[in-house]
């Protein structure tokens, strides 16, 4: 089942783009049906690509190093919850950056997707 991309794009909380202390984090919230990511792919930020040794995913008190998606693990995506994706590194300048959003699910397959926020 493919899934339009106007859709997905609606997943990103928009606004929740911001610095943290040792890097930068953003928000989705899942608001179509529940789902299991097993795969991630690194998140890339305008034209730099994050590794995924770097990023962190978490919600509803779990969380997750986004490598461990790739020794099996999986990671719940609950409708109606807020994840936060961290990645550690350089915090991102002032305005505005483009995010690209690439992930597996059990149930429909590779989901991806671009969006635009600003700091």
């Amino acid at each position: 089942m493919q899934i339009p991309s106007f859709l997905l794009k609606k997943l990103y909380v928009k606004g929740s783009l911001e610095n943290v202390d040792d890097g930068f984090q953003f928000k989705i919230k899942n608001s179509l049906s529940p789902g299991t990511a097993i795969a991630m792919d690194p998140f890339k930020i305008n034209d730099t690509e994050y590794p995924l040794d770097a990023t962190t995913i978490s919600s509803d008190g779990e969380e997750l190093a986004a490598t461990a998606l790739a020794s099996g693990e999986t990671f719940p995506i609950k409708v109606g919850v807020e994840i936060v994706i961290y990645i550690k590194g350089e915090q991102l300048p002032e305005g505005e950056h483009k995010i690209g959003v690439s992930l597996t699910t059990k149930e429909v397959g590779k989901l991806a997707f671009d969006v635009n926020d600003a700091l």
